[in-house]
């Protein structure tokens, strides 16, 4: 049956030996047999055990011979083992039939598992003496064949039974092991010297211009980290603090205000969206100006093609932080959303030609945000803004607000911050309803209509609810597989083309729409306003014609695009690539 089974593996290089008389199958062991007297019930036994044990040893376990694990070309070279000299002279000296029992002590009736994991039947006593378990002798010759493996088979034996599995010991580097967020959990028992990947600083040099948000003008004010109390309008001024709210900005009328559309993107760009980019940012969709429309991208660091990315930065968009591992992050501390957050930055700016003061903010992946911990990293690491937080009041909707004082609003997704951070800036999100009166944060997470029409009349919707009462900034934020949809993509293109043909209509990254609620600029004058320009010499040029790096990454190879030098090591949280970075050592 055995014999059977395994001849319907096809792709089995290694067939079980039958159990014949010929003289092509004899080895040492049958030719000693042979020469015993006729078998007794108790040699029966014996037989049999070493029946079972030679074919538990050809069974589809685990093995030591593994190509990936131990480098092996050819499973098929190895030579046929011989018995060993302890079970040689063993039987050498069987006279009688009493003379078994010293076979049976040697050759104990196996289960299955029991060469791997130790027996599990609990008939038989822990042995007391030091005889080791390696009872298959095609075992033993497997390890001498393979210097370094250790020598004792049985889990039973070994030092730390649970640290051991298999073959191989922990220590292997097949074996590292990362925690929920990527990193590679260090072994406290090792040291942690250079020859480990993970430990390289790295070999891209990145220029430390030190971020800084808009100086503010007036230094009174709360202090940061101070438990945060309401706002009123006479403590928090424009254009260093504003109270969060519906109110127009600058006391302009409502027709007197231009109507700016914050478009962006969420998560990494690659050859996946690449096309979709294109498409979306033609060169005949202009603002009023004559300026191409912008949008700011949250990229995420894995799968990100930092060719593309620095091709969108050239052309006038903003890049913005979305994280390097893209984790929930309620439960992080202020030093995992500094490495997470300041690290994308770093590797935006190494491999991506991005400046560092030019990332500004940030979001939270799945708009999990992190509470105090988070706000207070945005706070020392001098970023800008984060734009997280949903607001579920939308009629009339609001405008952006500084963490100066208390939020105004409720806390959708909890933990917020419940203290002060003065100059750090909120692009809240506006929910949205649906056509079936629903709610939601980003537009791609709405019930979407099944047509083209559908999706278009469910934008204007929700775009002229802003238009046509204070003309807060509207935001359109989406993942891009949102677009592999057809008709979603067709009607979001329709509603696109629809606003730029408007006069005071504005598609604007959150960082020009934050300039503008700093110094609230009226529509009549808009056209002269300095960050809606489009002057982008001092940026890297489009990057088309990328290297490729490949990296070891996860038990992989990553091959990350870029048109600046190719790191060392797979940049990750902890280990970004960058070798003066002043986020890796914290």
């Amino acid at each position: 049956a055995i014999d059977s089974k395994k001849d319907d593996k096809s792709k089995s290089n290694r067939m079980p030996r039958k159990q014949n008389n010929s003289n092509n199958n004899n080895n040492k062991q049958n030719d000693i047999l042979d020469i015993l007297p006729k078998p007794t019930s108790r040699e029966s036994l014996v037989v049999e055990a070493e029946e079972q044990e030679e074919l538990l040893a050809l069974s589809p376990l685990p093995s030591i011979v593994s190509t990936v694990t131990h480098g092996a070309n050819n499973r098929n070279s190895l030579k046929k083992p011989e018995v060993p000299d302890v079970i040689s002279e063993k039987i050498d000296r069987i006279e009688t039939v009493e003379d078994i029992d010293i076979v049976e002590d040697v050759l104990p009736a196996l289960q299955f598992g029991d060469v791997l994991f130790g027996s599990r039947t609990g008939g038989k006593e822990p042995r007391t003496d030091d005889t080791p378990l390696n009872n298959s002798h095609l075992e033993k010759s497997l390890l001498e064949a393979y210097p370094g493996v250790p020598t004792v088979l049985d889990d039973s034996q070994d030092a730390d039974p649970i640290d051991s599995f298999y073959y191989v010991n922990w220590e292997d580097p097949i074996y590292d092991q990362f925690d929920d967020y990527g990193e590679r959990i260090a072994d406290s028992t090792t040291s942690s010297g250079d020859s480990d990947p993970a430990n390289r600083k790295g070999s891209v040099w990145i220029s430390h211009k030190i971020p800084q948000r808009p100086s503010k003008a007036n230094k009174a004010g709360p202090r940061a980290e101070e438990p945060a109390t309401p706002c009123t309008k006479q403590k928090c001024r424009l254009p260093d603090c504003r109270c969060g709210g519906s109110d127009i900005p600058g006391n302009l009328t409502a027709r007197n205000t231009p109507q700016l559309v914050v478009l962006t993107f969420d998560d990494s760009v690659n050859d996946l969206n690449k096309r979709l980019y294109e498409d979306i940012f033609h060169t005949s969709r202009k603002n009023p100006n004559g300026c191409p429309i912008a949008a700011t991208f949250y990229v995420s660091h894995e799968w990100t093609d930092y060719g593309l990315v620095q091709s969108l930065y050239s052309d006038g968009h903003e890049i913005a932080s979305h994280s390097i591992s893209h984790s929930f992050g309620e439960q992080f501390s202020k030093k995992k959303w500094l490495k997470e957050m300041a690290g994308q930055r770093e590797i935006l700016s190494g491999f991506a030609g991005i400046k560092l003061e030019d990332v500004r903010g940030i979001r939270a992946p799945f708009l999990a945000i992190g509470g105090n911990n988070m706000f207070s990293m945005l706070f020392e690491a001098n970023f800008t803004y984060d734009s997280s937080m949903p607001i579920y009041d939308n009629r009339p909707p609001s405008f952006p607000y500084t963490l100066d004082y208390k939020i105004s609003h409720d806390c959708m997704i909890p933990p917020c911050p419940n203290k002060a951070y003065p100059g750090v800036w909120e692009i809240p999100l506006v929910m949205w309803n649906d056509l079936k009166d629903g709610r939601c944060s980003m537009a791609d997470a709405c019930s979407n209509p099944p047509n083209a029409e559908g999706v278009y009349y469910m934008i204007m919707k929700n775009f002229q609810r802003h238009y046509n009462t204070n003309r807060a900034p509207f935001g359109l934020s989406y993942h891009p597989a949102w677009f592999t949809t057809p008709h979603h993509k067709e009607g979001f293109e329709l509603f696109l083309d629809t606003i730029i043909s408007m006069e005071d209509v504005w598609v604007v990254t959150a960082w020009q729409a934050l300039q503008w609620m700093r110094d609230p600029t009226p529509l009549s004058d808009i056209h002269n306003f300095k960050p809606f320009q489009c002057e982008y010499k001092d940026r890297p040029p489009r990057c088309d014609k990328p290297k490729v790096c490949n990296l070891w990454h996860k038990s992989g190879v990553r091959y990350m695009r870029t048109c600046q030098e190719c790191p060392e090591i797979y940049p990750w949280t902890g280990r970004t690539g960058i070798a003066n970075s002043l986020v890796d050592p914290l």
